[in-house]
């Protein structure tokens, strides 16, 4: 009778824990991690009205209602129809004020170039809400 030889077992590491544990340090790193918001500027938009859905109202203002900021690619900032120049931010604070001695009720329309730093109409935008402006109007180029 022939007797046969045991073989021996093969090492193997076992994986049937190792999805369990895959997904413990997925759950750990999801509950841990601090994502960053980003927060954009903090503007109310007026109500949209049923009647002006379907009619597009045209209105004229002159220098005595509404001032125009126009920025430009290099960050320049042109007030109404003046030549561009670069304004610090105590500049633009005087701008404003005076404009809001002018007529307390001015409207501030920001117009920006699609190429200008994102920045530059932040901080023109800044400078208007410090001054309790509630009325501007955004645009780009």
């Amino acid at each position: 009778m022939k007797i046969g030889r045991k073989r021996k077992a093969k090492a193997e590491i076992p994986t049937s824990s190792m999805s369990d544990i895959a997904f413990l340090l997925i759950v750990f790193f999801m509950a841990t991690t601090k994502f960053d918001v980003k927060e954009g500027i903090k503007i109310v938009l007026p109500q949209a009205s049923a009647e002006g859905s379907e009619q597009t109202q045209s209105l004229a203002l002159t220098e005595k209602e509404m001032t125009r900021l126009q920025i430009t690619e290099d960050g320049q900032l042109a007030v109404n129809k003046d030549a561009p120049r670069v304004f610090t931010s105590e500049e633009i604070d005087v701008l404003i004020q005076q404009k809001k001695g002018i007529n307390p009720q001015m409207i501030f329309k920001v117009i920006t170039d699609r190429e200008a730093s994102y920045n530059e109409m932040i901080r023109v935008v800044d400078r208007l809400k410090a001054a309790d402006i509630e009325k501007i109007s955004l645009s780009t180029n």
